[in-house]
């Protein structure tokens, strides 16, 4: 810091020398220059933190030193939201297993998270669901993942989940074939959807929790209180989705299907 004071005076003092000689002609464009100057370091000292990187970026680093942090500086926020994003993952994972074990004879338990999807031939957007978490118990598979599928498919309980409610259905009275046919691909008989929803009452995804064959689900009372609880976990939820962000790699919503 002490060099730079010291070149700053003397840049000055050679100022108001030449200011001197040239009976002050060359005054004001030299102030103009040493503004400017000052103006452009004192960018980079606030963009960098410190003065003497401040300084280093402005006048010293090369193009390819400059590209080579910026780099650097692309990958450690990548990393940050990488773990950022995986430890949201991990805990709605962990929600969804103590949804898991308060639902009796339960099979899995999906999470389907909304979004904007690609646009239709009319120019109006699609809206699609991603199938992003999913536990189940043991000797039960999760099912795979699965991506930008339409919301349309929802059209069997979407009404009551706008509504913040939750719905119980057989697999074989949906109407919705596509849908039907992946609830029957793992042997699921009954599921119950409820709503992922935030605080300010916006639907975000939904809770799937299923039973196969045989396997009953609760009825009365236990129905209602899986309910209420599916609810207060898809608040939960909401708001893990909320602080988790986007994925730090490029969305595939873009793509058509």
């Amino acid at each position: 810091m002490i060099e730079v004071m010291a070149l700053f005076r003397a840049l000055l003092e050679l100022f108001a020398e030449l200011g001197r000689t040239s009976r002050r002609r060359l005054v004001q464009p030299m102030l103009t220059v040493a503004c400017l100057t000052g103006a452009y370091t004192a960018i980079h000292v606030t963009k960098e933190g410190s003065l003497t990187a401040g300084v280093r970026v402005a006048f010293l680093d090369s193009d390819s030193t400059k590209s080579e942090r910026r780099r650097s500086e692309e990958q450690t926020m990548l990393q940050t939201e990488l773990r950022q994003f995986a430890a949201a993952n991990k805990l709605i994972d962990q929600l969804l297993e103590s949804m898991l074990a308060r639902a009796p004879g339960a099979s899995r338990v999906r999470l389907n998270v909304i979004h904007n999807g690609v646009t239709g031939l009319t120019g109006t957007g699609l809206l699609r669901y991603d199938v992003t978490n999913g536990v189940a118990a043991a000797g039960r598979l999760a099912g795979a993942a699965v991506s930008n599928l339409p919301l349309s498919d929802w059209s069997d309980f979407l009404p009551v989940l706008l509504s913040g409610q939750c719905s119980f259905r057989r697999i074989a009275d949906l109407h919705t074939v596509s849908l039907r046919a992946q609830f029957d691909a793992f042997g699921a008989t009954s599921v119950l959807v409820c709503p992922a929803a935030d605080v300010q009452g916006r639907t975000v995804g939904a809770i799937f929790i299923f039973w196969d064959g045989n396997d009953a689900a609760p009825v009365g009372d236990d129905m209602r209180g899986l309910m209420t609880a599916g609810q207060h976990l898809g608040a939960q939820i909401a708001a893990v989705l909320d602080l988790q962000g986007p994925p730090p790699w490029p969305s595939r919503a873009s793509v058509g299907g």
